[in-house]
């Protein structure tokens, strides 16, 4: 065991970081649960319970949840650490926390059978201090346990055409689960399977006939059932993001037309104006942003500050110097084909996210931190052959890139613990938790409580926090579901005693014995706050003292009004 452990030292301390770095704080930072994670951690608790979904669905593979049809396997994942920790924050986390704690050792293990020990190592360090990787391990996404999955079925890959053929069997296995862990690993993992067959294909082809068959079997069966489901109608959320959902408008097109003086028949409209021409255009623009300084490097996620910490990319600022002697590297590798895996990888990871309607998307191009890792493990394995520290000039460079990394790391985790959760709380749905705390005690009190409709799904946080019995909401759920007729989510109307619907201050505000919640927009303070005619209960105060929530009890239509206040970071109702 000792000798294990001296063996390994240098690994050990890396997986101890990424543990820590993982772990620490997982329940409270990011500041709230999503309304997904919610929903991920409530359906591992209905299924902890009664082996059905908050649907009342036997075991399934794909999740109903809000109408987005969530692939199911982080949902089982998350049940143990639900059946050990009970349902909080914390539990539904861990699993993706753990994946992202695997993915390092996998890289390793990749890396050091792709190139050597040493790249292997510093592939490690790189994805262990990844903000890329850290801001979705650290949170309920589905797509981080995917890559997981996926590092997995390139690892046994790698062994099985390393003269160790029976491990084409797990490759298959993990490459198929994938599909029943994230949506779009659909086209993801199909990216590097194809990858992989195209580098190895002389080696592939070279398998026992048997070994591949099996495989591919495995492969398949795991696979049909998820496809299965998407063709009995469960694919929706997939054509509602798709960039070819969304055309552009005849009058758009008319007005091309106008300008040119030209028909939609004529060759100058096929030539520069059709609309093949116009979805290339932007899905090739989308997919250049995921190269960009201010992507990587300065802002990441501009689409969505719930996929970044403020102030900083994906990669930290020290990585960009790394990532060039990186790019020298991989073109000096003795084994070319190696390193055109590597950069096909690069270059076909943001694709995926390059066909949806988002200019950005670091989620559905998160599988390109990985050969991103490998190229600056590359890169500083090229320093520390070229760079010995032999005179005064090469120790201050590794001086100063030392200083850098420090600097970089350490201006990110200010980023990541002190700002991000006080400027982008609202986009963690922060109030929630709170707010659900408030009105347990008060439910009984009134006829009907009203909570404002939101896109936010309010009702998954009163589910989630008050570790609503399964059974009871399984029985109504369906009655209380609201589909969207766009293929998009749906809502739900209410339980018990509690509603959620659009708030009319105008009609509402003489309603008796009912309680109101909504923000500042649907209830007016200019209409509501008058301490002397309304009382006031204790308020819950967040980061930055911002009314979130309203929540007002009108006596009759002629007595007033009964007012409290939830404070939080902004307000998102509405």
């Amino acid at each position: 065991m000792l000798q294990i452990i001296s063996k390994h030292k240098l690994l050990l301390l890396i997986l101890a970081l990424a543990t820590i770095l993982r772990l620490w704080g997982l329940g409270t930072n990011p500041p709230h649960l999503t309304n997904d994670e919610a929903a991920l951690g409530y359906n591992a608790y209905s299924i902890l319970k009664t082996a059905r979904d908050e649907h009342g669905e036997f075991l399934p593979i794909i999740f109903k949840s809000f109408g987005d049809w969530k692939p199911g396997l982080y949902i089982y994942a998350t049940v143990p650490f639900v059946a050990t920790l009970g349902l909080n924050e914390f539990s539904t986390r861990a699993a993706s926390a753990v994946a992202g704690i695997v993915a390092v050792l996998l890289v390793y293990l990749i890396g050091k059978n792709l190139f050597s020990r040493r790249v292997a190592l510093l592939s490690a360090v790189f994805l262990t201090i990844s903000p890329w990787h850290l801001q979705f391990s650290r949170s309920a996404w589905e797509a981080n346990f995917s890559l997981t999955l996926l590092l997995f079925g390139v690892y046994f890959f790698i062994q099985a055409v390393s003269k160790k053929p029976k491990y084409i069997y797990l490759s298959a296995l993990f490459f198929a689960l994938t599909l029943w862990a994230y949506q779009g690993a659909k086209l993801s993992s199909f990216i590097v399977v194809m990858l992989l067959l195209l580098t190895f294909r002389k080696e592939a082809l070279s398998l026992p006939r048997r070994n591949i068959v099996i495989g591919f079997l495995i492969g398949m069966l795991i696979a049909l059932p998820v496809f299965f489901s998407l063709l009995s109608g469960k694919a929706g959320r997939l054509e509602v993001y798709s960039v070819f959902s969304y055309p552009r408008s005849e009058e758009y097109i008319q007005d091309i037309l106008k300008q040119e003086n030209i028909t939609k028949d004529s060759l100058q409209y096929a030539l520069y104006h059709s609309e093949p021409l116009n979805f290339l255009r932007g899905i090739a623009g989308r997919w250049m942003n995921h190269y960009s300084g201010r992507f990587l490097f300065f802002e990441g996620d501009w689409s969505s500050p719930r996929h970044r910490v403020s102030e900083t990319g994906v990669m930290l600022f020290a990585d960009a110097l790394v990532l060039l002697f990186g790019l020298v590297a991989l073109t000096r590798l003795k084994n070319r084909r190696v390193g055109i895996f590597v950069i096909l990888w690069l270059l076909f990871a943001p694709l995926p996210a390059a066909l949806s309607r988002d200019s950005i998307h670091a989620v559905r191009s998160l599988n390109m931190v990985i050969p991103l890792v490998f190229i600056l493990a590359l890169g500083g394995n090229y320093l520390l052959q070229n760079l010995q520290a032999k005179c005064i000039w090469q120790k201050g460079l590794w001086l100063g890139l030392g200083v850098l990394y420090l600097f970089s790391f350490g201006y990110y985790l200010d980023q990541y613990w002190v700002h991000a959760p006080k400027k982008y709380s609202e986009y963690w749905h922060y109030g929630y938790k709170q707010l659900v705390e408030k009105l347990k005690p008060l439910q009984t009190k009134y006829t009907n409580i009203v909570i404002q409709q939101s896109y936010a799904q309010p009702y998954i946080f009163f589910l989630f926090y008050n570790q609503y019995d399964p059974g009871k909401y399984q029985a109504l759920s369906e009655d209380v579901f609201l589909p969207s007729q766009y293929g998009d989510v749906g809502l739900v109307s209410g339980f018990e005693n509690i509603q959620f619907r659009e708030i009319s201050w105008r009609e509402d505000r003489g309603k008796s014995g009912m309680l109101f919640v909504a923000d500042l927009i649907k209830i007016p303070p200019q209409d509501s706050s008058n301490e002397k005619e309304f009382g006031l209960k204790p308020s819950v105060f967040s980061f930055q003292r911002k009314v979130c929530f309203r929540w007002l009890h009108p006596w009759n239509k002629f007595h007033g009004i009964r007012l409290a206040k939830i404070k939080c970071k902004n307000y998102f109702l509405g």
